[in-house]
């Protein structure tokens, strides 16, 4: 074995302040936004200080057995223990094709005005039926496909719905609070195209929906917001523990309900 992999090193005496606090909340798992949530840095700072931790310790440093760590306390191994348990066809020329079979062929790679403002219409709403063949296929814009992802997670499952495709002529639905419900990085939801499995499937997925929003929405976004504040008390305590400002609360549940209640249109 080579010397000097078997020369024990002071993590303590090789890393600055920062650096030694950011490795150590790498070493636990936390992922770059939690890691910059907790000590109030930007995670351009936290990408910056791991490469300079890797510079001094090694690029596999936080594998290496020779390298003595400082223990974390209590406070934090606890907040880190609530964060791991939260858990193309042919172009149709004729003017006369109708629009929903034109805003097929257009899902399906064949550009066409009649097509495209066809999908345009569809998007102004949050859900909408689209004709396609003798079947139908289902347009969900992204906030709504955020907040409504049980539902077409169960319609999905049950084999009423099947994905085709997203939608990349809308923006991805990307609240700031977003990483606070993934435990990762906000890359956002986008709208998406469904296909209705059968002609008869159809009037089920509407009133399934609407049943959903009318039942469940309410129920779903009290589990996310206890999913978010948990997160976040986690992060607040790594950060008081490191001495720094607690991150930035999530929404009250009262503004995410709201929230939620907008994009269907469903007020207060």
């Amino acid at each position: 074995m080579d010397a000097s992999c078997r020369k024990i090193v002071d993590a303590r005496l090789e890393l600055a302040q920062l650096e030694l606090r950011v490795a150590l909340l790498a070493r636990e798992g936390l992922k770059r936004w939690e890691i910059a949530a907790a000590l109030g840095i930007q995670i351009g700072t936290v990408k910056s200080q791991l490469e300079r931790v890797a510079d001094k310790l090694g690029p596999d440093w936080k594998e290496k057995k020779n390298i003595v760590w400082p223990e974390l306390d209590e406070e934090v191994l606890s907040a880190l223990k609530t964060l791991r348990e939260g858990d193309n066809l042919v172009a149709i020329e004729e003017e006369d094709s109708a629009p929903e079979e034109a805003a097929i062929l257009h899902l399906k790679g064949v550009a066409n005005k009649t097509g495209s403002n066809y999908l345009h219409q569809a998007r102004a709403l949050q859900w909408r039926l689209l004709l396609l063949g003798d079947g139908r296929a289902l347009h969900v814009g992204a906030a709504a496909r955020f907040w409504i992802k049980p539902a077409l997670s169960f319609l999905s499952e049950n084999k009423y719905i099947r994905f085709l495709n997203s939608d990349v002529g809308d923006e991805p639905y990307r609240p700031w609070w977003l990483p606070y419900t993934t435990g990762g990085r906000a890359r956002g939801t986008r709208a998406a195209f469904y296909k209705i499995i059968d002609a008869s499937a159809g009037e089920y997925v509407c009133n399934y929906l609407q049943f959903w929003l009318e039942d469940e929405l309410e129920d779903y976004v009290t589990r996310l917001y206890s999913r978010m504040k948990q997160r976040w008390q986690a992060l607040s305590r790594i950060a008081r523990s490191a001495g720094r400002t607690v991150p930035v609360p999530p929404p009250s549940l009262a503004e995410l309900l709201q929230e939620a209640r907008q994009v269907f249109g469903l007020g207060e």
